[in-house]
This record gives structure tokens, sequence and C-alpha cells, in this order.
């Protein structure tokens, strides 16, 4: 049965290849050192345990993957079937420690307190206006105490935005960019 717009997830990207081209051609040159910056601005160490919410084709999955090794892991979930494919193909492919499944940022399939970080680029404009609260809620939940949080999108992090970082509970909420389009934010979880 398909689904309605009242549980649809948001707006989903099923063309994973098309998506890379299109990426490649917006951030030529860019794009990888981007990803490299945004992980290091999650402030992730060796061994951390990390979620990327909306990973998509596992750009910044594989840079936290690369920051966290050799014995952290990263777990990369995506509504999308053909992008989470993509992801593993990639990941298989350089030998990444991470993994990646299907799932939304409204209904994370993780235990209360299993992650010491969580990620999430350029997805949140994709979720659905009225269920990125529960999201940020959702992201909350499952960082363990001390854990922290990065959101980067396109543009810059809206009032709103912030309100409902720390209506879920973050606090220590920083915000910056990296290149002139890429907003980021940063927050704890107490």
């Amino acid at each position: 049965m398909p689904k309605t717009t009242a549980d649809s997830p948001g707006l989903l990207i099923n063309h994973p290849r098309r998506y890379e081209l299109f990426s490649s051609l917006a951030l030529p040159l860019v794009r990888r050192r981007l990803f490299e910056r945004l992980a290091e601005r999650s402030g992730v160490r060796p061994g951390d345990r990390v979620l990327d919410v909306g990973c998509g084709t596992g750009a910044l999955t594989l840079a936290v993957a690369a920051a966290v090794s050799p014995d952290g892991s990263v777990l990369g979930v995506d509504p999308s079937e053909p992008m989470v494919e993509h992801a593993r193909r990639l990941a298989a492919r350089r030998g990444a420690n991470a993994s990646f499944t299907l799932g939304t940022a409204q209904e994370l399939d993780a235990a209360d307190g299993s992650f010491d970080a969580v990620v999430t680029s350029f997805a949140v404009h994709h979720v659905r206006a009225d269920r990125r609260e529960h999201a940020f809620a959702e992201m909350f939940r499952v960082l363990r105490p001390g854990g922290r949080l990065l959101v980067a999108d396109f543009r810059g992090p809206s009032g709103r935005h912030r309100e409902m970082i720390a209506a879920a509970g973050f606090t220590g909420l920083t915000r910056g960019r990296e290149l002139p389009f890429a907003h980021w934010i940063t927050a704890t979880r107490p």
C-alpha cells in the first residue's frame, strides 16, 4: 500500500547516482573536504559509536567512520532503499567501518543512550515540517548523556530549528558555517 502524505517520512531522494552527480557538480572539488570538516566539527573521536540520520549516499557517514577508526563505528539511517544500498556498496569498496539501514529521523530504531554522537547533513529540510520537532527528540533520546549532536544544512539554521533542538533537551548550542552554504549547529545532551 503506498504511503499517504500523513504517514510519509518527508521528501525522499531515490536516485543515488543522479544525487552523486548533482552533488559533484554543485560542490566541485570541495565536497569531500566539506564532509571531513563536518566530521571534525562533530567532535567525534576514535572509538565513538555514531549515528548518521538521513545519511543518503553516505558521504558524511564515511568521513565520520574515518574519524572514529579503528575501534569506532557509524550507522547510517535513511528512508530511501536505493540510497542505503548505494551507501552500503560504497562503504564496502572503501572498507569503512560503517553500516546502513532503512529508517526515518522521526522513528529511530535504536535503544535510548546508545550513541556517543548523532550527525545529520543536508537532511533536516527533507523531514516533514510537522515532524521535525519529534526527529530532534529522537536524536536526543538515542544519545548517551554527554553525547554530541551536529546538524548541517544548506540554509542558516533557522531560529525555529534552534528552538526545536533546545526544546528536545540539548544544551550548549553553537552555530557556524563551512564554506558559504553549509551551516551547522552543534549541541550536547546533558
